[in-house]
C-alpha cells in the first residue's frame, strides 16, 4: 500500500497523487485556447480529477456551519459559472486552498481557530473563491514551466522529476497582487452577504500571534505579512 511519510508538506502528497491525471485529460490544450465555455468546461474537469486525489491523499468533508457560511457567500456572487464545493479537510494544518473549478478546502485547525467568528471563517472562503474566479488556480497550473513539463514526461509515466513538478506547482504561493485582490474580493464579498469584512483582520491578527505554531506549514509562508494584509483589509473598507 502507498504510505506517504507523514512529514511530506500537502502539496507533495497532492502532486504525487494528482500528476498522472493530467496525462490523461487535454486540460491543457483546451485551457490554452478556445471560447470561454470550452476553458471552464475543461476546468471543472480538471478540478474534479484534482479534488478526487486531494480527498484519497487527505480525509475531507461536509461540515453544516461551514456549509451554512459558504452559501450566504455563493448566494452574492454575481459570477454563478461555477458550482462550489466547500470541505473541511484533516490535514492537521493551518491552511485553506481553492482548486480549479471551485473546489475549496479549509483545514480543520484553521475553521477551529476561527471560533464561533464566523466573520473569519467567512473571509477565508471568500478568500479562496476569489482564487477561483480570478484563474489564480488554473493560471498555475498553466504556467510555461508546467506546459512544457507535462509534454517532455508525457511518455515517461509518473517519473520523479513529473512528480516533483506537479508538488512545486501546487506549493507555489500566488503573487503578493493577487493575494490583496482576493483579499479585496473577500472583504466586499463578506460584506455583501452580511458579515463584518473585519473578520479577516482579526483572523489575520491571531495567526499572527501563532507563526512558531507547529500546525503553520507553509501555507502563509508565501502571502503577504499579516500587517500588511491587515492594513490593506481596513483600507478596502474604510
Amino acid at each position: 500500500m502507498d504510505q506517504t511519510p507523514a512529514n511530506h508538506s500537502l502539496a507533495y502528497m497532492l502532486g504525487r497523487r494528482a500528476a498522472p491525471l493530467f496525462l490523461k485529460t487535454d486540460w491543457i490544450i483546451k485551457s490554452l485556447a478556445g471560447p470561454e465555455e470550452d476553458r471552464l468546461a475543461a476546468e471543472i474537469q480538471m478540478g474534479t480529477l484534482l479534488a478526487q486525489a486531494y480527498e484519497q491523499t487527505v480525509p475531507s468533508f461536509k461540515n453544516n456551519r461551514l456549509s451554512g457560511i459558504a452559501a450566504k457567500l455563493t448566494r452574492c456572487l454575481t459570477n454563478k459559472n461555477r458550482q462550489h464545493s466547500f470541505k473541511l479537510d484533516q490535514s492537521g494544518e493551518l491552511n485553506a486552498c481553492a482548486l480549479p473549478g471551485g473546489f475549496i478546502y479549509m483545514s480543520e485547525p484553521l475553521f477551529d481557530l476561527c471560533g464561533e467568528d464566523s466573520d473569519a471563517a467567512a473571509f477565508v472562503l471568500a478568500h479562496e473563491i476569489a482564487h477561483g474566479i480570478y484563474g489564480d488556480a488554473a493560471a498555475k497550473l498553466l504556467t510555461r514551466s508546467a506546459v512544457n513539463g507535462l509534454f517532455r514526461f508525457r511518455t515517461r509515466g509518473l517519473s520523479p522529476p513529473l512528480r516533483q513538478l506537479f508538488a512545486q506547482l501546487i506549493e507555489q504561493g500566488y503573487s503578493r497582487e493577487k493575494e490583496f485582490r482576493a483579499d479585496r474580493f473577500a472583504a466586499a464579498l463578506t460584506q455583501a452577504a452580511g458579515f463584518d469584512p473585519l473578520g479577516g483582520a482579526r483572523l489575520f491578527a491571531e495567526l499572527a500571534q501563532r507563526e512558531d505554531d507547529s500546525t503553520f506549514g507553509s501555507y502563509f509562508s508565501s502571502h503577504p505579512s499579516f500587517k500588511e494584509r491587515i492594513k490593506h483589509i481596513k483600507e478596502k473598507i474604510g
